[in-house]
């Protein structure tokens, strides 16, 4: 295979490769939905866990709606936030992995 065409299959791979950001949403996202399956069954080890994720989506949500709200429909990240906001997303996404976290732990 000439090596532009190679160049050119190479290009079309990586478009569909996730990011780092991209993997850590998938991997977020699994871990939410097996701890909110395990409450619902009754075997999480720590169901109170639960409100942490909650809290840190309460946060998350505050943020966002402050840049709908100046008429930015979709964003992605903390550019359009002022700088209090940007750290109100950061901590609901933390508060969000970390009680998902939790549900799993033993004390």
């Amino acid at each position: 295979m000439p090596e532009r065409q190679q160049t050119k299959l190479n290009a079309i791979m990586k478009e569909n490769q996730l990011t780092l950001l991209g993997r850590a949403a998938v991997l977020l996202l699994t871990f939410s939905v097996t701890a909110f399956f395990n409450i619902a069954k009754g075997q999480a080890t720590n169901p109170y866990a639960l409100f942490v994720v909650f809290v840190g989506l309460a946060c998350f949500s505050i943020a966002k709606i402050s840049v709908i709200s100046k008429g930015h429909k979709v964003s992605f990240g903390t550019k359009l936030m002022s700088e209090g906001m940007a750290n109100l997303y950061r901590l609901g996404y933390w508060l969000m992995a970390v009680g998902v976290m939790l549900t799993f732990m033993r004390y």
